[in-house]
């Protein structure tokens, strides 16, 4: 009877991550700056070569070494739907959708090894029903194919940790160790509770099981280093990546911290870790084993919360400590669940949490506010018909070219942060009335000098204007 109930759930589960994995998939999320600047980069290495680049000019592009912060483990993927696909937003979003498959059915292999199985499916059951998955996963990022790089690496570990200790299973945990911190830098924190981890597993280690680990993990960081910043210096990687927004590091960090205590979402993030760790500690007076995995993965996921703090509070900077505190969850509160309460209500517990999440998923998430979204519907059918023999100038919108048909030359003017902007030098080419249309989000309108221009047309966010004297030629009014 247990048997079939876990089958029952696990097949659930499975439903719901496919459905929740694809449903919409070109209109929720919503595309938006980040993902249209990667997607750029993907277009580019498809089109162009393999390192990052982001074209400012018809024929003049600019590194995209410190605005495209998500590396090749995740963009060459893209990269290759394209060749193979066709350059468009559902050839980019199915890439997503199988990072989000293969890590959830990872990190689920992963709980089998360190819980019960009926455990291991209530964590498979809270990550198929965890909505910033969706928001953060079916975008063209980097932080779900991290999480799965990440989770193979621990997966591997685990085997090593069971006795399969050849120097294969190292070269394969070097591999995706190196994957997932060039994937995204935010996983560059995972080499300290590595580090940390290593100095007292000198049982695993043998001279050939390192060398295979470290080769293995040197190459993906020489690919990456090659990749990403091309002749861009040692010195002004790191300078961008201790303060990207070049922010007021002390108030943020008390703003921050504020924010797990106030506000319901890193609320819950905070609840989930702390439950964890009291896990942990009640294990370790209690003399039970904590598998090296489980201390690199929570180690990770308290680095992530303290890195959170002292950065712009976008709460996708902690959701990939979230997801590891969310999948150990159910074996964190049951280890340490008072014996005087009947294990009844553990089970009730956890049935809420996942109906709660489910209805969230499917009614009041991010990713839910958008599933009637036609964004993307208006945005192609404004920007794919245009000439190709017009010039278009996109103000602040790396979401827009993938939109454009294909041989249209294009300028761009993008600013990420106070000190990663791109194009600025082709930004007087409007005040000159060069570009024969300009399209920009209507609330910066006014900080372009379009006196060239007409407004033409207006969709979703977006306004098109043309060049005054091209009359009703370019665009015609809608």
């Amino acid at each position: 009877m247990k048997n079939n109930i876990v089958l029952f759930a696990t097949l659930v589960a499975a439903t719901l991550l496919i459905f929740l994995s694809t449903y919409r998939l070109t209109e929720s999320p919503p595309i938006w700056t980040d993902e249209g600047h990667l997607i750029q980069v993907a277009m580019n290495a498809a089109l162009h070569g393999p390192q990052a680049q982001l074209q400012v000019a018809p024929g003049k592009f600019e590194s995209g070494a410190f605005s495209a912060t998500t590396g090749y483990p995740a963009l060459f993927p893209v990269a290759a739907a394209f060749s193979l696909f066709g350059v468009t937003l559902v050839s980019a979003r199915l890439v997503m959708a199988v990072f989000i498959l293969l890590f959830v059915f990872v990190a689920w292999r992963l709980a089998v090894r360190h819980m019960p199985l009926l455990l291991a499916t209530y964590a498979l059951l809270l990550l198929s029903t965890f909505a910033p998955l969706y928001g953060n996963g079916k975008n063209v990022l980097g932080e779900v194919p991290g999480l799965l790089y990440l989770t193979l690496f621990l997966l591997c570990l685990s085997l090593i940790e069971a006795g399969k200790k050849s120097w294969m299973q190292a070269a394969f945990a070097g591999l995706f160790l190196g994957l997932a911190v060039v994937t995204k830098p935010i996983f560059l924190i995972v080499l300290i509770p590595v580090a940390v981890v290593a100095l007292f597993s000198s049982t695993l280690l043998t001279p050939p099981k390192i060398l295979a680990g470290l080769g293995a993990f040197a190459a993906t960081g020489a690919l990456w280093i090659w990749v990403q910043f091309g002749d861009q210096t040692l010195a002004q990687m790191f300078a961008y990546y201790a303060n990207p927004y070049a922010i007021d590091t002390a108030a943020t960090i008390s703003h921050n911290a504020l924010l797990f205590v106030s506000a319901p979402q890193p609320l819950y993030a905070l609840v989930l870790l702390a439950t964890w760790m009291v896990s942990i500690v009640v294990r370790i007076r209690k003399q039970v084993i904590v598998s090296r995995a489980e201390y690199l993965a929570v180690g990770f996921a308290l680095l992530i919360y303290l890195a959170f703090l002292r950065i712009t509070p976008y709460y996708r900077y902690y959701f990939v400590g979230e997801v590891f505190a969310l999948l150990y969850f159910p074996f964190a509160l049951w280890t340490i669940w008072p014996r005087r309460i009947p294990k009844f209500f553990f089970h009730a517990c956890m049935v809420l949490l996942i109906a709660a999440q489910t209805y969230q998923c499917f009614f009041s998430s991010f990713v839910a506010a958008y599933y009637n979204s036609h964004r993307t519907r208006d945005v192609s059918q404004a920007l794919g018909t245009l000439s190709t023999s017009t010039s278009i100038f996109i103000y602040n919108a790396p979401e827009l070219p993938l939109f454009l048909p294909a041989g249209m030359p294009y300028y761009q003017y993008l600013f990420l942060t106070p000190i990663v902007i791109l194009g600025k030098e082709e930004l007087p080419l409007v005040a000159q009335g060069i570009p024969d249309l300009v399209v920009i989000k209507e609330e910066s309108a006014s900080q372009l000098d379009l006196s060239s221009y007409r407004e033409m047309r207006v969709f979703d966010r977006y306004a098109l204007w043309q060049k005054k004297s091209l009359g009703d030629l370019a665009v015609p009014r809608q």
